[in-house]
């Protein structure tokens, strides 16, 4: 006789600590989203270049849409904008806007890592933990350009931005 097929259970929803963290994900995804829509936007990309930052930039909305899709109407949708304030400005030339982007990607690795370890809910750890690796390898694609170190990506020094506490969703990003 055929078994039936293994089921698996219904996720739950997250937490409402989890939903702040992953609210703060989001807009932080939205920001770094819009400054690289930003360097796109500039005009001083061609060729692969442009690619690789159209490509960048998708991989962030799709993750600020993945947490949504987690989230539900807990989900801001909007950009953070002490991120996007605090690094929009320094996009000023080609190499300024890799190194931006790079500091950026670094940033979202050490801060999605602080949010991964204050998460309870299964869906949401695993969804954080598979954006960190791709972010990390974004990060390492910057170090790689003539005008970049691959160390700057791999030594990465980089401050979480995360909330402090779930209680508190705001922070101050400094560059």
């Amino acid at each position: 006789m055929p078994t039936a097929p293994l089921r698996s259970a219904p996720s739950e929803r997250p937490n409402a600590a989890d939903s702040e963290l992953l609210a703060f994900a989001q807009g932080a995804e939205l920001a770094v989203h819009d400054l690289y829509v930003k360097a796109i936007d500039s005009g001083r990309f061609t060729g692969d270049e442009l690619t690789v930052l159209e490509q960048f930039a998708a991989h962030h909305l799709a993750y600020a849409q993945s947490i949504n899709g987690l989230i539900g109407k807990d989900a801001t949708n909007q950009r953070n904008e002490g991120v996007y304030s605090a690094y929009a400005s320094q996009m000023t030339t080609g190499s300024a806007a890799y190194r931006t982007l790079q500091t950026l990607e670094n940033t979202l690795v050490a801060t999605h890592t602080d949010i991964l370890s204050n998460l309870d809910n299964h869906d949401a750890a695993t969804l954080v933990a598979s954006i960190i690796t791709v972010e990390a390898r974004h990060a390492a694609v910057f170090g790689v350009l003539p005008s970049m170190n691959l160390a700057s990506a791999l030594d990465n020094t980089a401050s979480s931005i995360a909330p402090a506490s779930s209680a508190t969703v705001e922070t101050t990003v400094a560059p």
